[in-house]
């Protein structure tokens, strides 16, 4: 279990004589580094999660390689003095789909409980792997959870989809830039959100087009907003009815 007293209670040598040596081990150290992300199949960078219980536990990429899962993470420490963490030997990866699991095989840099690793300051971080088996290369979601008794964490719905991250994290900046007045770059956002649809699409592109005929319609261009209300009607998404309707009860009308 992954404990810090603070989550508990609660998404960037110098001697000459071993200067060599030590820029002989960082070179090691970096090859190493670098034939590990050769072997890997996928490296998905910062996934987002539709879900999760612990706000200073981060999932910083997951690895998916040919024999093996590596989820790394960050936790950081938020107490002036008493912050302390550990990971529980139970700990698996779950198919939201059927199910699946797929049990913790070892760790990287975090203590097994009873064990624990005790923070010096406030701020600090530390990084950690979870090596897990193999999953299918077309897995698109995971939970991560830590099956324990107290302060366990769980992530939901980890996305395994680069696209899909993306375009997450770019709807949101056209909200906080919408949010901020700079319309024509939240307009920007959310038009190259809905440039390209995946196969399985999330809400963020249904709401971009809502965004974009709302934000048009309200500029009093009533031609672009039918262009992009035509382009959501001509869209496979699955709930395009709902952003139609609540279009209509907002009273915008556009045909």
């Amino acid at each position: 279990m992954i404990k810090n007293n603070y989550l508990a209670g609660v998404g960037l040598f110098r001697p000459l004589s071993i200067f060599t040596f030590m820029k002989k081990a960082i070179l090691l150290y970096s090859v190493f580094c670098c034939s590990i992300l050769v072997d890997a199949q996928q490296i998905i960078e910062n996934p987002v999660a539709a879900e999760q219980t612990h706000q200073d536990l981060t999932i910083l990429r997951v690895g998916l390689y040919k024999d093996s899962t590596i989820i790394d993470l960050s936790v950081q420490n938020k107490l002036v003095q008493g912050g302390w963490f550990c990971a529980d030997k139970n700990i698996y990866i779950e198919n939201p789909k059927d199910h699946k699991r797929y049990k913790l095989i070892k760790t990287r840099g975090i203590p097994t409980c009873p064990s624990v690793h005790s923070f010096k300051e406030i701020g600090e971080k530390l990084k950690f792997s979870l090596v897990f088996p193999k999953i299918p290369v077309e897995t698109k979601l995971i939970n991560l959870i830590e099956d324990c008794d107290k302060s366990c964490f769980k992530f939901t719905e980890v996305i395994l989809d680069e696209k899909l991250n993306k375009d997450i994290r770019l709807y949101s900046q056209g909200v906080d830039l919408y949010a901020a007045n700079k319309i024509d770059d939240a307009i920007d956002c959310f038009s190259k959100v809905v440039e390209v649809i995946p196969e399985f699409p999330t809400h963020v592109y249904g709401y971009s087009y809502f965004n974009l005929i709302r934000i048009y319609f309200n500029k009093g261009d009533k031609l672009t907003a039918r262009f992009w209300y035509d382009q959501l009607e001509k869209s496979h998404l699955a709930d395009k009815d709902y952003f139609i309707n609540s279009l209509k009860k907002e009273g915008i009308q556009v045909k």
